[in-house]
């Protein structure tokens, strides 16, 4: 309870900052709608010459493309404005000093206790186009709740992938692999059945980017399957204890950046 009342104190004033700046506001909206545009433009491009792609239908990519707008929304607002800068300010400049002298958890409070609340617009835009691709056939409730835990399992996924590789700035501080990581995101928009084998491996075992809107989407489009959304819980889980482990080992290495 502590910490949802940090996050939830976090984001309220993260919330009175954004709206003093309104002109931010507008540029988010029109940055939200043209590059969710873009990705549904492509989309309706390419089916107008096939009727399905890989096996998936139009309104399938719909579906996909929502359930990865909603999850990119809720990583840019609550998991990138405190881990993408984090080498930076938390390592080389000290910023984790701080951190370490409060009365909470160093990893929360580095990981989660920013937010960019504006960005929530891209959550509201990938809800909009999930309905577009369930209008014409509604999932069962075992789908819903399904698609509601792997996105959960995907959210929990993300942050443990972001903190990892902030950990890596304990080792390495000059190392950046943002651009690595953000073009990698980018393959989560397309179903896995549109790549090779060996890349579809990689995408679902080895960097969970499946993870993320692919896997979610079949179930709320197919129904539940057990041994999915176990195997999804137990990657979340798994990789929550890993970046948790990993942040402790790299505080071990951390002399501090004031000392």
């Amino acid at each position: 309870m502590k910490l949802l009342r940090l996050f939830g104190a976090g984001f309220s004033m993260s919330l009175r900052r954004s709206i003093a700046f309104r002109v931010n506001l507008v540029f988010d909206v029109l940055l939200a709608f043209t590059g969710l545009g873009t990705a549904i433009a492509a989309v309706l491009i390419v089916f107008t010459r096939a009727d399905t792609l890989a096996g998936w239908s139009k309104a399938q990519f719909l579906v996909l493309i929502g359930t990865y707008q909603l999850i990119t929304g809720l990583r840019t607002t609550f998991i990138d404005p405190n881990l993408s800068w984090f080498p930076e300010t938390g390592i080389r400049n000290g910023k984790l000093d701080a951190y370490l002298l409060q009365p909470a958890s160093s990893l929360f409070l580095a990981s989660l206790s920013l937010s960019s609340p504006l960005q929530l617009i891209q959550v509201v835009l990938g809800l909009g186009v999930l309905g577009w691709g369930i209008a014409d056939h509604v999932p069962t409730t075992g789908g819903f709740v399904s698609w509601f835990l792997l996105v959960v399992a995907g959210l929990v996924v993300t942050w443990a992938l972001s903190v990892l590789l902030a950990c890596l700035a304990f080792w390495a501080p000059k190392l950046q692999l943002d651009v690595f990581y953000h073009s990698a995101w980018q393959l989560g928009r397309y179903p896995t059945d549109v790549f090779a084998r060996p890349l579809r491996i990689l995408l679902t075992y080895v960097f969970p980017m499946a993870l993320i809107a692919s896997v979610p989407a079949t179930a709320l489009l197919r129904g539940p399957q057990l041994g999915v959304l176990i195997a999804g819980v137990a990657a979340a889980g798994g990789a929550a204890g890993l970046a948790v482990l990993a942040w402790r080992a790299g505080l071990r290495r951390y002399s501090g950046a004031t000392s």
